[in-house]
Parts: structure tokens; C-alpha cells; sequence
């Protein structure tokens, strides 16, 4: 993605596990230890909690999470001190993932 914040692209990974079947959103694994967060554009899907474990083709447009510390002064943040710089996003799940399309692989 290098800079862009928004991508569109299709991208094979490995469900970790269906969060909420309506809806469809589910955790994908993205390898190295990363957790990629996606979940259908169109509400009315409902995902099997079977595709647990499968690998499958996601096409979608794939986005970076705002960090607030980043540009902490366009945020309208104003603390100051100890709590100024705390960012409570965890490392690993730094993508989120809006579905058009999924196709089971194996």
C-alpha cells in the first residue's frame, strides 16, 4: 500500500474465524502475525461459521486505521503530558478489510 490510505485489490488469506455471521465479519490472517479485520459492503450476507479455517480470495478495498497520535493536532486532541502520545491500536490488526466478493479456494 506503501502511502495510500485506500486500495482496491484482492488479496488470498486464511479465515481465522467468522465475528458476527450477519453481516459477514470475520478475522483474516494476513501471515507474520498480522490480522487483517474485513467484512462484507452489503449488510444482507450471512457467513457461514463453517468457513473457519479455509482459505479463500477476497477482492475489496483494503484500508489503513487513522491513528489519532499521528496527527494528533487535526484530531482537535489537546492532552497534555504523560497520556499525549498513548495509542491504544494494537500492531497487528492495522488493516480493515470492506468485501465486494469471496471465493472459497480450498
Amino acid at each position: 500500500m506503501d502511502k495510500k490510505v485506500r486500495i482496491s485489490t484482492t488479496i488470498r488469506g486464511r479465515i481465522i474465524k467468522v465475528t458476527k455471521p450477519k453481516g459477514g465479519w470475520f478475522e483474516l490472517d494476513a501471515g507474520k502475525g498480522k490480522i487483517i479485520a474485513a467484512h462484507f459492503k452489503n449488510y444482507n450476507i450471512k457467513l457461514p461459521a463453517a468457513l473457519t479455517g479455509k482459505i479463500v480470495f477476497v477482492e475489496g478495498v483494503a484500508q489503513k486505521q487513522f491513528i489519532a497520535d499521528d496527527l494528533q493536532h487535526f484530531a482537535g486532541d489537546t492532552v497534555r503530558g504523560k497520556k499525549q502520545h498513548t495509542v491504544k491500536t494494537d500492531p497487528r490488526r492495522r488493516l480493515t478489510f470492506e468485501v465486494r466478493g469471496l471465493m472459497v479456494d480450498q
